[in-house]
């Protein structure tokens, strides 16, 4: 518009780096206050994975989209383990010879949803988005669920003569509601990504008239 002063293209580059800098900042604020508000409940079960954690580390790559989110992340998410299992006195119960395979459930989920970046430049590309991500989650949840709950029954010394029918019988009543939780997170974030794509492509618009 006319009455607007030039601005040169590195400043309008640099402002764009500085707003996208700052909601990275404030997206590492909420995924690690949902992190800090979700995950010390679950010692008391046998499902090492909080539905919030993963839902976490899949957005983080889908959003953060940097590797130093997740190591952030999972360097957060045992501060959070130890620090919640020393206070209940029950650290010999994070502490398992299971515990780190959990980093490669939770890297499996970054990755996922790294790759799983939606488009919403146009209505085909979000209904496009949204028809993988959709599986993308079912799957990926589920075998974050078998290496971070099977490695428990595995490793953990437990269960020394579990056998694999065993196995499934315990765990069936938890896959289900382990590998649906993270769709209320993520619905949400994918909800208010669009919604905000759509209120700044809509003012930008308004803006060049």
């Amino acid at each position: 518009m006319a009455f607007l002063p030039e601005i040169p293209p590195e400043q309008t580059s640099n402002q764009s780096l500085q707003k996208l800098s700052s909601s990275h900042c404030y997206l590492y604020l909420l995924l690690a206050a949902l992190m800090l508000a979700t995950r010390t409940h679950h010692f008391s079960s046998l499902n090492a994975l909080p539905s919030a954690s993963i839902a976490i580390f899949f957005l983080a790559g889908m959003y953060l989209r940097s590797l130093s989110s997740f190591w952030f992340f999972y360097l957060l998410s045992i501060a959070i383990d130890l620090g919640a299992s020393y206070a209940r006195g029950q650290l010999s119960a994070c502490l398992t010879p299971s515990y780190p395979m959990l980093v490669f459930s939770y890297a499996a989920m970054w990755a996922t949803g790294y790759y799983l970046h939606p488009k919403w430049t146009t209505f085909a590309s979000s209904i496009f988005s949204v028809t993988f991500i959709v599986p993308g989650l079912v799957i990926v949840s589920s075998l974050a669920f078998f290496i971070s709950n099977g490695s428990y029954y595995a490793l953990s010394g437990k269960f020394p003569t579990l056998t694999l029918i065993e196995y499934s019988t315990r765990v069936e009543k938890y896959y289900l509601g382990y590998i649906t939780n993270p769709f209320c997170y993520v619905a949400i974030g994918l909800c208010f990504d669009y919604c905000l794509v759509k209120f700044f492509k809509g003012a930008s618009a308004k803006a060049a008239h």
